[in-house]
């Protein structure tokens, strides 16, 4: 017997307030130049309207999945082939829409944001499915690690979509890579969840994993972004170690001083004018990036041709 209408009622805010809650902490890691609030509900809202394609496809694979353990090979099959394939395409295909030809759209950490927002806007849709079918314990359970696990994915194919818009020659292999990892996370973790072979502590686990690793991909996003804070820039402006020798500054990138309206080139630790550039985010990759040094300087996206990681 369906809930009552109360009852719909609380349903409904379990399952739809903690995703606006994780939109705006992931909104407030955008330091540097937060996105229009419009444009970051567009993406959640197209991420809701990503859920219904999504249950359409996976429909005709609904026995495997409810069978859980009883067939392991066709499970973990369609946990990742069907499941993982479908549902983190629909969200990438959300925020492509939605976002990604915006002109607000400007810095790597941009992709996250919208990424995530569509993510979020998909998990508390879904959310609403199983707290109306399943009960509200699970409404609760979902709301905030289902929540987060979604988020996690999709804001790892938001930071390589965000350097695919950056790097034009390496577009196609940086979305491949961002949508194979979110796959795979995803579906690695409904199989073991469905098949109950571990604990739902490990699911846990997981999530958490997957959140540290995005929030890598966050620090790095920002590092590349060409608009700085305020604090990052009076950091720049102390005296920092001396630059080594084997790498040159991006010509694209300007910073401005606090103490002067000139804007110089911004110049990376260990970079030196004149000399070829080295690839330092995970390996050899189309985009520059350093680590950062007291007082140092971050480069912004380059055009120099490179590797694709």
């Amino acid at each position: 017997m369906a809930p009552a209408t109360p009852d719909l009622v609380v349903l409904a805010l379990v399952s739809l307030a903690p995703g606006f809650l994780w939109v705006w902490f992931f909104y407030r890691k955008d330091r540097a130049e937060p996105e229009p609030k419009a444009l970051v509900a567009k993406a959640f809202l197209y991420g809701v309207l990503s859920v219904f394609p999504a249950a359409f496809l996976e429909a005709p694979f609904r026995r495997v999945i409810t069978a859980g353990a009883q067939d392991l090979a066709a499970l973990l099959v369609v946990s990742v082939l069907v499941v993982g394939v479908v549902e983190e395409v629909s969200k990438f295909v959300a925020v492509k829409v939605a976002a990604y030809d915006s002109a607000q759209f400007n810095e790597v950490m941009d992709g996250v944001v919208y990424a995530v927002a569509a993510g979020l806007g998909f998990a508390a849709t879904e959310n609403l499915f199983y707290a109306t079918t399943y009960g509200l314990a699970v409404g609760i359970v979902r709301a905030f690690i289902t929540d987060l696990a979604h988020a996690s994915f999709s804001g790892i194919v938001g930071y390589y979509l965000g350097r695919a818009k950056f790097d034009a020659p390496h577009a196609t292999a940086l979305v491949a890579r961002g949508l194979g990892t979110a796959i795979t996370l995803h579906g690695g973790y409904d199989f073991l969840i469905m098949s109950g072979i571990v604990p739902p502590a490990f699911g846990v686990f997981m999530v958490l994993a997957t959140y540290a690793y995005l929030s890598r991909k966050i620090v790095q996003a920002r590092r590349l972004s060409p608009v700085r804070p305020p604090q990052t820039v009076a950091a720049a402006a102390r005296p920092s170690h001396a630059d080594a020798p084997g790498e040159a500054p991006p010509a694209d990138r300007m910073r401005t001083e606090p103490h002067a309206g000139a804007a110089t080139p911004a110049r990376a630790p260990g970079m030196a004018p004149g000399q070829p550039g080295q690839e330092a985010l995970e390996g050899s990759t189309p985009v520059e990036t350093c680590e950062d040094e007291p007082g140092g300087e971050v480069s912004g996206p380059s055009e120099a041709d490179g590797r694709v990681p």
